[in-house]
C-alpha cells in the first residue's frame, strides 16, 4: 500500500520513503491488525495468544533484536574503519559478544546463537536495523489513530503514504501527527508495550498458568 501511493504520486526521483520511515507503515498495519484479532479473540486463551504474539513477534523482535543487530553493526563498523580485515569467525565471535553484553547472564546461549547475525542480510545494507525503532515507535502512534482515532485521522495517514520521499522523514512523521523531536512518542509505545504485558499476566493468572 505504502509503495502504491507513493509511486502513484511521486515522481521516480522522491517515491521511495527515507529510510527512518520506511518500517513505519507495515509496522503500523501489523499492529492495527493484531489489535483486529484482540478484538475478535473469542475466548482469554486467543486473547493470550495475540498479546504473546504482539510481545514476541512484534516488539521484542523489532525493538530488541534489531537493536542487538545495530550494537553488532557498529562494532564491526568500528573495527574496519581501524583497518581490520574480518572473517565470519570474527563475527560470530563479536555478536556473540553483543548477545552476552546485552543478556548477562540472564539467558543460557546456545550452541548456533552467534550465527544469528547473518539471517537477513538486509538488516546491514545502508544501517537498515536502526530503522525499526523509529518506524514502530511511529506505526505503533498511527495504530492507535487508525483504531481510535477519527476518519479524518484514517484520510490523513493516506495522504501521508502518497508523499513518499518528498518530504523529510521528521516531517512525514509530523504531517501524521507524531512527533519524532521529542521523546513523547516512544514514551506513548513504551506505556502502551507495559500496557500488553499487564493484560498478558492477568489472563495467565485467570487461565491458572501461574499464581
Amino acid at each position: 500500500g505504502q509503495f502504491y501511493y507513493s509511486n502513484n504520486n511521486q515522481n521516480a526521483l522522491n517515491n521511495d520513503m527515507s529510510m527512518y520511515f520506511v518500517e513505519a507503515p507495515s509496522t503500523a498495519n501489523e499492529i492495527t491488525m493484531e489489535r483486529f484479532l484482540l478484538n475478535k479473540a473469542k475466548d482469554d486463551r486467543e486473547k493470550l495468544w495475540v498479546l504473546s504474539t504482539m510481545i514476541s513477534k512484534t516488539y521484542y523482535h523489532n525493538f530488541v533484536t534489531h537493536f542487538i543487530e545495530a550494537a553488532f553493526q557498529r562494532e564491526v563498523y568500528r573495527k574496519v574503519e581501524a583497518g581490520e580485515n574480518l572473517s565470519t569467525i570474527d563475527l560470530n565471535e563479536i555478536f556473540k559478544e553483543k548477545l552476552e553484553e546485552f543478556w548477562g547472564d540472564s539467558v543460557k546461549l546456545v550452541n548456533g546463537s552467534e550465527l544469528t547475525w547473518m539471517r537477513q542480510p538486509h538488516y546491514y545494507m545502508g544501517l537498515y536495523s536502526y530503522t525499526y525503532s523509529a518506524g514502530l515507535t511511529v506505526g505503533t502512534v498511527i495504530s492507535d489513530k487508525i483504531v481510535n482515532g477519527s476518519d479524518k485521522d484514517r484520510k490523513n495517514w493516506i495522504e501521508v503514504l502518497k508523499l513518499g520521499g518528498s518530504v523529510s522523514p521528521i516531517e512525514l512523521a509530523n504531517a501524521a501527527g507524531v512527533d519524532m523531536t521529542t521523546t513523547k512518542s516512544i514514551s506513548e509505545t513504551i506505556k502502551f508495550i507495559g500496557s500488553l504485558i499487564d493484560q498478558i499476566d492477568e489472563l495467565a493468572k485467570k487461565l491458572g498458568m501461574y499464581k
